[in-house]
């Protein structure tokens, strides 16, 4: 039930009228007559926290009169996960690097499909860019939008811990002040304040999910007379394939990292294999031999689940993913969050906020906290679906949380929420999927990336939020570009092979020219390719 008789339409000012909403946009805040002062902490200056400021502060004045919003982030610049660690050596097993970025990381998409609406990246940027000009990107949103005064970097939040009950109550959070010179050492000052609301933006790859088989530590330690020393590593520490020239590497998975990983290393190692699942394939264009999931080790040997064996191996790289985790929310630090891998919770018994490492539980559209403890606008996530071009999905989510703290009422009822959830497990099972195993993975056929992010936006237009205005939120061509991606990436290959990269780049600018570019590119490759064949990829997309 909406609830709308209990509602005041507020309109945006006429100024920012006839703009689209994904920006300054004809949005309406449904808001009670009483608008009290709020503070809200956001933790993560990636693509999530970058969105909900953004979002919260393009709210009319009026409505976050008053608003105090502050952004932490423990590092050095914005830019999440694609800011890579400081110069020096990288630190070892189990102090992790702050960033998985390695120097040869590119997206694997084309990058308009990937961008916050209405903000481009510069002209002649390459079309599957490399980190630096991603990161870059970030940093110019947040100065192009005014942000960088709402962020306190070199801040770590350290607890977090709600006092109050399910209607209302105070975040009570402690926040270390870093030393620039050296942020892994003791901090300069703790500081200690309350707020209203907190918004977790701080991303899912920074806690490396290793799994455990017998023998590894035997097998360690008898590293041949020689041979390099053995190792095994979790991608997160994989920066250089030329590290493995002349080694037997192993790499497990066929996710983003093991993918690059396998075309990398594929190139310099003596010989390269892939492990993989019964559903996966050895990554296109990469030079490895596959290999079944890895069941044991002995102190010679790696032995894989169909009974075949390696003696001759040196190296593995991980690409195992990672795990879910905020330990700010969680023991010793706080209750909020309890972290159980074998959990029987399930998200109607949950007596907290529950994470199994894959998937947090329960949360209404993957934002808003159903802890029964808190009230499900005190504590909210961005940026936790998995499989998603995040700028434009952060967006989305933004906009939905940030009419919800304008007004809770914009939200059904705690019990229609948890049913909504419910009701989206019961069809991930339908089709066959486990949804505390997939988590915030958007791989159900129901609920495509593009389309979570249509519900979110159509949520708010049924609700009187945003105008119905007969747009879907994620425009054509922003499906087409994900789609297409393979295809594209084969054809941003050809071009530069062909030393044409400016010549098809000039000029392009506005978000129709490059989705204009990307048609054209697309037809260019198909045509070549409907008389050539498809060529050997060396570029992958991950989707």
């Amino acid at each position: 039930m909406l609830r709308l008789a209990r509602l005041v339409l507020l309109l945006l000012p006429a100024a920012a009228l006839g703009q689209d909403y994904y920006g300054h946009h004809d949005q309406t805040i449904l808001s009670s007559d009483a608008r009290p002062s709020k503070s809200i902490a956001i933790v993560g200056a990636g693509s999530g926290g970058l969105a909900i400021l953004k979002t919260l502060l393009d709210l009319p004045p009026d409505v976050r009169e008053g608003w105090d919003m502050v952004l932490y982030d423990q590092r050095h610049d914005v830019g999440g996960l694609w800011l890579p660690d400081p110069p020096g050596p990288l630190p070892r097993p189990p102090e992790l690097p702050e960033s998985p970025v390695y120097p040869l990381l590119h997206t694997n998409t084309p990058h308009p499909t990937m961008t916050y609406p209405n903000f481009t990246y510069p002209p002649l940027t390459p079309l599957f860019p490399s980190h630096e000009y991603v990161q870059q990107y970030h940093r110019d949103y947040a100065e192009h939008y005014g942000l960088l005064p709402h962020i306190r970097l070199f801040h770590r939040v350290a607890a977090a811990n709600w006092v109050g009950d399910a209607e209302s109550g105070k975040w009570d959070i402690e926040v270390h002040e870093l030393d620039p010179e050296a942020p892994r050492g003791e901090p300069l000052r703790v500081l200690k304040r309350s707020f209203d609301h907190l918004i977790v933006a701080n991303g899912h790859n920074h806690y490396p999910h290793i799994p455990q088989w017998n023998g590894t530590e035997g097998w360690l330690a008898n590293t041949p007379p020689g041979t390099p020393k053995r190792e095994l590593m979790h991608s997160i520490y994989y920066r250089r394939p030329e590290k493995y020239t002349n080694r037997s590497v192993i790499i497990v998975g066929a996710g983003a990292s093991g993918r690059d990983a396998a075309l990398q290393v594929g190139k310099t190692a003596r010989v390269a294999y892939q492990s993989l699942t019964p559903k996966n394939e050895p990554t296109p264009g990469a030079n490895v031999i596959p290999k079944p999931r890895i069941s044991h080790f002995t102190n010679t040997s790696v032995v894989f689940e169909d009974g075949t064996s390696l003696d001759d191996v040196d190296s593995l790289i991980l690409g195992t993913g990672y795990e879910f985790r905020i330990p700010f929310l969680s023991p010793p630090h706080s209750s909020i969050l309890a972290v159980d891998p074998d959990t029987t919770y399930n998200s109607t018994t949950a007596p907290t906020l529950i994470s199994n490492l894959r998937y947090i539980f329960p949360l209404y559209r993957h934002i808003f906290s159903l802890s029964p403890g808190l009230p499900p606008t005190a504590l909210s996530f961005v940026g936790l679906p998995v499989l998603v071009a995040n700028c434009p999905s952060d967006i989305a989510q933004s906009l939905f949380l940030a009419h919800a703290l304008a007004n809770s009422s914009v939200l059904p009822s705690r019990s229609e929420m948890l049913q909504d959830l419910v009701s989206r497990e019961a069809t991930l099972r339908s089709e066959g999927l486990d949804p505390y195993y997939v988590g915030h993975r958007l791989i159900s056929p129901s609920e495509t990336d593009h389309d979570y992010q249509d519900s979110l936006v159509e949520y708010l237009k049924d609700v009187g939020a945003l105008p119905h205005d007969g747009r879907k939120f994620v425009e054509e061509w922003r499906r087409l570009g994900r789609t297409e991606s393979r295809l594209l990436g084969r054809a941003w290959e050809r071009m530069v092979r062909l030393g044409q990269e400016r010549e098809w780049l000039e000029g392009v600018e506005t978000e129709d020219q490059w989705a204009d570019l990307m048609t054209r590119l697309a037809e260019w490759q198909r045509a070549y390719e409907e008389k050539h064949g498809v060529p050997a990829e060396q570029f992958v997309s991950y989707e």
